[in-house]
Parts: structure tokens; C-alpha cells; sequence
């Protein structure tokens, strides 16, 4: 079927509706059994609160994010505030800014995957994958919370879209409000900065896009003749410059506040000291296998492939990683410390409990890798490079497993492959909902108590 076929219009907009309803269940079961500020919602919330009182100039030194979550709900709540005469600014409806979020996230998601494969996709199973996208368990989760997550994700994919679109100045305005909900969203801006100049020195040098390392190279010699020809030379730059001069201006400025301000974060630098943190790339790699395993029985023979046909080089990158096991593994006191969170488990359960686990996960790394490889091996080499170096920045010098963390580049990387195949998108679709619902079911009935709370405490990713 061809991906040109389209389903009647009303058709997403009733998957949008049924999705956000369906979402809205397990908010209000979340609210329900937990209508309190919960975790990292202790400082949000109050700072959100003073923010509806107009209160922009008290700040909880503990915060070490931007104001844009707190900016976005006075712009969607404030309003209707005053449409129906009272603060909207409590628990509730402040948890409901992520619930639009979810929406709109998904809505992005399909135009995305309508923009990136409609010519080699049925557009019926491009729904299905961005509701799939959309239902990624630690995304999802975070819908039901007054966090940054969700917020942070929907403004990214907003900028690549309209990235996509060449709509870079606009673009660039979206990655200030992705960079007012999480620092790290620079990262992607960065990622655009860079792609954006190569494509367009090579449409101006090749007159197409500089796919491969070759190309890149052919580019360079191009470039490097025009040094006699200083006036067509500042013609090529000049006009590349225009193209991401957005971008230049975006990573300025935060290079700006970076200096003025002292470090990434706001508020308490210490809680989150850039450190070189290598495992947390093969954390990354283990994370997008688990959430991609309905695909990974696909790619199983032509990684045994590789691994025989690459037997010395194999064992190298293995060794390696295993190297970089030992002596970079390094654990967080918020890990090894908070017990309401699902690494907490893992962590404590199997790499502190049996140290030699930590280096038999080596080889599922691996394939973990293999896998990120094959959904972006058809890309630009522009786009393959600097993904792993903005992954590289946006995971690698952070000390703290936080699944969340691991978001944003996994949505990027999956956003690239579409599988044709509803066995395996069904399957997607069955998973992401079970491991929701078990999630769920442990977050309402699973309590325990600290000795210094006399709240209930409960278990989140």
C-alpha cells in the first residue's frame, strides 16, 4: 500500500482524542492515590505557584532547570483563569500542562513521520508507530506529573520539524523555549547548527547534499579552490551563514549564560556537576534496546553477521568497553540513595549485587549499538556524527542514571526508521501499554514509608 493513500482527515484527530482520553484515566488514577507534589514536583510546584502570584523574582536555589515549564503553564492556565474567575495554579491543574503536552507531542511525532517516510510508508501504520512514539513508557509516565520531561521532548521534536520545513530562523526561536525547559536541549540545537551549515555549503558546492564521508571530502577540495576567488568564497560563507545565523545566535547566547552564570544548571551546581561518564552511552544503548524489542529479533543474524566477518575488531570494541567498565563506572548518591525510583533496583539488584554483571551486559551494549547503528545508518554522515556526538554531550558527562535523560536522542534515532511490518507495530503497541499499566498498578499499590516522611512513599521511573 502506498504511503501517498491517506486515511479521511478526521481519522487523527480521534486517534489524538482517544489517546488523550486514554491518558487522562491514568492521570486522574495517578491524582487519585497521589493528589500531592511528589519527588522533584516539591519544587516545581511551589515555584510554579509563585510564578501565578507574579512572583518572578523568588527562585528555590534547588531548581537547576529554566522557568519555561513554569512560563508555559501561566500561558495555558492564566487564561482560563480568568475566563472562570479563580487561580488555576493547584496540583491538578498544573499536572494538566503535561497532559496537553502529551497531545501535542504525538500530533508532532506524525507530522514528523509523515514528513520522513510518507513516500515509503503506509500512512495508516505511521499512525500507529507515533501513537507507539508517544507511548514510550518513561515519556508516558511523565505526562501524569508536573515535570519537565514531557515539555522538554514536544519542543524539541517542534523545532526539528521545523527545522525539516527550512524554517531555521523559527526553528531557532523553538530552541530557546527547548533550552528554557532543559539546559541540555542545546545540544540538539548544536546538532542543527552544524547539519544546517554542511548542507548548505554542499548544495552550494555539490548541488546536492553531502550524504557520505566522501562527499564531505569532495566539499573540502571545492571549498579550498574558491580561496582564489576571494569574492565567490564570501558569496558561499555569506549565504551559509544566513541559513543558520539562528543557530549561531542560540548557542551564543547560551555560551553567554553558561559564563555569566557560572556552570549549565541553575540554582545548586553541585547536584549536577558535568563528569565524564562513558557507561552512561552504553546505559543508553541498553535503553534503546529494551524499548525497541520488538525490532530486535530483525537485527539478531546480521549482528552475528558482522561480529564472525569482523572478528579481531569485534573483540577490540569489547575489550574495550570492558576497560571502560571498570574504571569509569561511576554511581550517583541519588542513586544508590532514593529508593522511589526504578534504577534504584536495578542498579542495587544486579550491578552492585554481582560485580561481575556489569561486564557480561557488555556484549548486549553491543547489540544495543548495533541496533542505534541500523536506524540511522541511511542518514547524512553530518546527521550520523553529530548524533553521537550530541548524544555523547547531552549523556556521557552525566553522572546520574536517569532514564529520562535518555529521551529526547531515542525518539530522534527511532523517528528515523519506520518498519513496515504490523506484526512488529502491534506488538510495540501491546508492550509500551503493558509495561504502562504495570507501572501504574506499582505506583497505586505499592507504599512504603521513610523514616523522616510521614507521606507515603511510591515507585516511578
Amino acid at each position: 500500500m502506498s504511503g501517498k493513500q491517506q486515511q479521511p482527515s478526521f481519522i487523527f484527530p480521534l486517534v489524538i482524542g482517544t489517546f488523550t482520553a486514554v491518558t487522562y484515566v491514568s492521570f486522574v488514577i495517578v491524582y487519585t492515590v497521589h493528589p500531592t507534589p511528589f519527588i522533584d514536583e516539591h519544587f516545581h510546584i511551589p515555584q510554579a505557584q509563585k510564578y501565578c502570584q507574579w512572583k518572578f523574582f523568588e527562585w528555590d536555589p534547588k531548581i537547576t532547570t529554566l522557568p519555561g515549564l513554569y512560563l508555559f503553564s501561566i500561558g495555558l492556565n492564566g487564561p482560563v483563569s480568568y475566563v472562570l474567575g479563580k487561580e488555576l495554579c493547584d496540583v491538578f491543574s498544573l499536572r494538566v500542562t503535561n497532559l496537553f503536552a502529551a497531545a501535542f507531542s504525538l500530533s508532532a511525532l506524525h507530522k514528523l513521520l509523515i514528513y520522513l517516510h510518507r513516500e515509503r510508508a503506509d500512512s495508516w501504520k505511521l499512525m500507529l508507530y507515533a501513537v507507539n512514539l508517544s507511548l514510550l513508557p518513561v515519556l508516558h509516565w511523565f505526562s501524569f506529573f508536573y515535570y519537565t520531561d514531557v515539555l522538554a521532548t514536544l519542543t524539541v521534536l517542534c523545532m526539528w520539524l521545523l527545522y525539516l520545513h527550512s524554517a531555521h530562523l523559527t526553528a531557532a526561536l523553538m530552541g530557546v523555549v527547548a533550552i528554557l525547559m532543559r539546559q541540555t536541549n542545546v545540544v540538539w540545537v548544536g546538532m542543527l547548527l552544524v547539519i544546517t551549515i554542511v548542507e548548505s555549503f554542499s548544495f552550494r558546492l555539490l548541488k546536492t547534499n553531502a550524504h557520505t564521508y566522501a562527499d564531505i571530502k569532495t566539499m573540502a577540495k571545492k571549498l579550498k579552490k574558491h580561496v582564489s576567488k576571494p569574492y565567490r568564497l564570501a558569496e558561499i560563507v555569506a549565504d551559509s551563514l544566513i541559513d543558520c545565523s539562528g543557530y549561531v545566535l542560540v548557542v551564543i547566547g547560551f555560551v553567554g549564560f553558561v559564563a555569566w552564570n557560572g556552570a549549565i544548571v541553575v540554582g545548586d551546581h553541585t547536584a549536577h556537576t558535568p563528569t565524564i561518564h562513558i557507561p552512561q552511552l552504553f546505559y543508553f544503548c541498553l535503553f534503546f534496546l529494551v524499548f525497541s524489542l520488538p525490532y530486535a529479533p530483525y537485527h539478531i543474524k546480521p549482528f552475528i553477521r558482522l561480529c564472525r566477518r569482523n572478528l579481531a575488531n569485534t573483540l577490540l570494541v569489547g575489550v574495550a568497553m570492558l576497560v571502560v567498565v571498570h574504571t569509569n563506572t561511576l554511581a550517583h548518591p541519588y542513586l544508590l540513595a532514593d529508593n522511589r525510583h526504578y534504577t534504584f533496583y536495578l542498579w542495587n539488584r544486579f550491578y552492585a549485587a554481582y560485580p561481575v554483571f556489569k561486564y557480561i551486559m557488555v556484549p548486549v551494549y553491543m547489540f544495543g549499538a548495533f541496533m542505534i547503528k541500523a536506524f540511522i545508518q541511511h542518514k547524512s554522515f553530518a546527521f550520523k556524527t553529530m548524533f553521537i556526538v550530541c548524544l555523547s554531550a547531552c549523556v556521557g558527562l552525566q553522572t546520574l542514571l536517569e532514564f529520562r535523560y535518555f529521551i529526547v536522542p531515542f525518539l530522534l534515532c527511532r523517528l528515523q526508521v519506520v518498519y513496515n511490518s504490523w506484526l512488529q507495530l502491534w506488538t510495540e503497541t501491546v508492550y509500551f501499554l503493558l509495561i504502562n499499566a504495570i507501572t501504574l498498578y506499582i505506583f497505586a499499590s505499592k507504599t512504603f514509608y521513610w523514616e523522616d516522611s510521614s507521606e507515603p512513599q511510591r515507585i516511578i521511573w
